[in-house]
């Protein structure tokens, strides 16, 4: 249900960025487009080149990219570094937005767990829906001690009803 929410903002355009450290392919086979998406962690789909960092899926067969270099799971392990395109991006929307909203998540792994940091410090207002604590959730604008699901869904639903968006 989470998922869907998400993809419902994307929809109405109120969808700047997602970061995830999910690796479940959720976030895509629900509808999010990649352009609008850094999966940090990666994604137990994807492959990912050891030279250029470009993507292919796993069913595709592939053990080399088109610029030469290995194909390897991108799902990234402990120690190992994160996709540096993913990362970069990620710090850069979280600069830029004006609401940052943490979705599921304690905001104890780095550095995603940064990234509320750098757009407060930018001056987004911070939305928390987490079930359980988080280091910010003292400076969080609006904090819900909720599941997702029961949170999200009934606020995207809220949202179409002020931009007067028809079910």
């Amino acid at each position: 249900m989470g998922h869907m929410a998400i993809v419902e903002l994307q929809r109405l355009g109120k969808l700047g960025f997602l970061i995830s450290q999910n690796v479940d392919n959720l976030h895509l086979a629900s509808g999010i487009r990649p352009d609008l998406l850094a999966e940090l962690h990666g994604n137990v789909t994807k492959l990912r080149c050891s030279s250029c960092e470009a993507q292919v899926d796993t069913s595709a067969g592939y053990d080399r990219c088109t610029c030469g270099g290995r194909l390897v799971s991108s799902v990234v392990n402990f120690g190992q570094p994160l996709p540096q395109k993913e990362l970069a991006d990620s710090y850069e929307h979280s600069q830029n937005c004006d609401l940052f909203v943490v979705v599921g998540s304690s905001l104890v792994v780095t550095p995603a767990a940064d990234m509320p940091r750098v757009a407060l410090e930018s001056g987004a207002r911070l939305v928390i829906i987490n079930k359980g604590e988080t280091p910010f959730d003292r400076v969080a604008h609006l904090r819900f001690e909720e599941r997702i699901g029961e949170v999200l869904p009934s606020a995207v639903a809220y949202l179409k009803q002020l931009m007067k968006v028809s079910p």
